[in-house]
């Protein structure tokens, strides 16, 4: 009987613990701050995306990674990423992370045809960071939809070439 008692003790103990952990971690909330253009080639081209993230926690949080995708408002994936490196959100503070994008050749060609409209291009950007706590990994999601104005001289060439 006491052998019964410590072992469901030990085992609300532990839910207990458990829970307490996931209270006291708030999920932090990430933006994308900017895209541009980083380079055109012969192959396709690169984009860098500023992602803002905010840390509530009392507490800093070591990010694994970041996996992500970039695409336009009529779902065509224009490319896919993860960062290069880890890196750590301070406590109640925030951080810009640029990250890196390859662009295949059609990406760039349908991103000129959607600013050939307005000057614009509508993009979704969604992926998940993955944060490194004592209570396990999280993948936190993230999707943000907004516009970003390629060079005006970029999308000229791009919309003139067969």
């Amino acid at each position: 009987m006491p052998l019964r008692f410590l072992a469901l003790l030990s085992v609300l103990a532990l839910a207990a613990c458990s829970s307490l952990a996931e209270r006291a971690f708030t999920r932090p909330t990430i933006f994308v701050r900017g895209v541009k253009v980083k380079s055109v080639g012969i192959t396709g081209g690169s984009i860098e995306v500023s992602l803002h993230i905010t840390n509530p926690n009392p507490y800093p949080l070591p990010v694994q990674r970041a996996l992500y995708s970039f695409a336009l408002a009529d779902s065509t994936e224009v490319g896919r990423g993860e960062s290069a490196a880890a890196f750590t959100l301070p406590a109640h503070d925030s951080v810009v992370v640029q990250l890196p994008l390859d662009v295949s050749w059609q990406g760039l060609r349908a991103a000129a045809r959607d600013a050939a409209r307005d000057g614009t291009v509508d993009y979704r950007f969604k992926g998940t960071v993955t944060i490194d706590t004592p209570v396990g990994n999280p993948d936190v999601p993230f999707e943000s939809v907004g516009r970003f104005t390629p060079p005006p001289s970029l999308v000229r060439s791009l919309s003139s070439t067969p």
